[in-house]
């Protein structure tokens, strides 16, 4: 019987899937596949003539698309507090796995900040570009203050931005450094914008039901979104927490240290409730072999 050895501390072996779970997991990709393309052909074209005409069906297929991805995935989203209303908004959170875009993305039309190589990525670019994502050079600084420029802009527009300032993926359970630099966005917005008194800005924490969710690293996508679709069903809690106000004078700093504390204090409380371990996992690193 054929083993797969997952080595974290030391070696685990679990069962491989079955004829009947390998092939439904094989379904599964071929499902997404179908649907990116279906969407990439037909639904794309359409949303960004809405988006150029300011039609507010053009959130439709954000929407669309990404609960579509996470039904086909069995994930399952448990929402804590509301989306704020206030405008201008930008969304800050913690990042644990590349299913964190899915998961905002299904939960209401929102605005990314990506690095520049996923705009060269076939079909995801389109999809990206389609949902007005904001790109960034991270080995140049010097694209920063054009990139925030794009994201006020995004945000004077009553678009909602999300801001990763790990800037990077964790392993879930202990925050990264939070970068402050692109909270500049909310600077250069009302600097832009004379009759705009503040930028409400909204901490929000994301965990996930199991380690497997985690993509940390160099980990490649594929072999991830394998992982997931031969995986159990993961359930998501997005929990968001109060805004707090960024006003002209603000130290953006100060209110980056702000957003990170409310974000570890959301994870501690409501990972508890929900029974979830609090431990750190070491990325794992898959083996094969073969025993009997």
């Amino acid at each position: 019987m054929a083993f797969i050895q997952l080595k974290h501390a030391g070696f685990i072996s679990i069962p491989t899937l079955s004829p009947r779970l390998k092939m439904m997991a094989y379904l599964r990709a071929g499902l997404i596949l179908t649907t990116l393309l279906f969407f990439f052909i037909v639904v794309t074209p359409f949303q960004i003539i809405a988006i150029r005409l300011n039609l507010r069906v053009a959130a439709f297929g954000q929407i669309a698309l990404c609960r579509a991805l996470l039904f086909l995935l069995r994930v399952e989203i448990d929402r804590t507090g509301e989306p704020s209303r206030e405008r201008p908004r930008l969304i800050i959170a913690n990042h644990v796995s590349w299913i964190d875009i899915l998961v905002f993305g299904a939960v209401e039309p929102v605005c990314f900040l990506a690095k520049r190589e996923v705009s060269t990525w076939p079909i995801i670019a389109s999809f990206a570009k389609a949902q007005r994502t904001v790109f960034v050079d991270r080995k140049r600084r010097r694209s920063i203050p054009g990139a925030n420029r794009a994201m006020a802009e995004r945000m004077s527009e009553k678009r909602s931005v999300i801001l990763f300032p790990e800037a990077t993926t964790c392993d879930g359970v202990l925050l990264g450094k939070f970068h402050s630099s692109h909270i500049a966005a909310a600077r250069d917005l009302l600097a832009s914008d004379p009759g705009t008194d503040s930028v409400f800005i909204q901490p929000t924490a994301i965990f996930y039901s199991s380690s497997h969710a985690v993509w940390t690293g160099d980990a490649t996508l594929l072999p991830h979104l394998w992982e997931i679709l031969r995986g159990a069903p993961l359930r998501v809690n997005v929990v968001f927490g109060e805004p707090l106000a960024y006003e002209r004078g603000s130290d953006r700093k100060s209110l980056c240290l702000a957003a990170k504390t409310a974000i570890g204090d959301l994870l501690q409380v409501h990972r508890t409730e929900a029974g979830h371990s609090l431990a750190p996992v070491p990325a794992p690193v898959f083996e094969m072999s073969h025993a009997g």
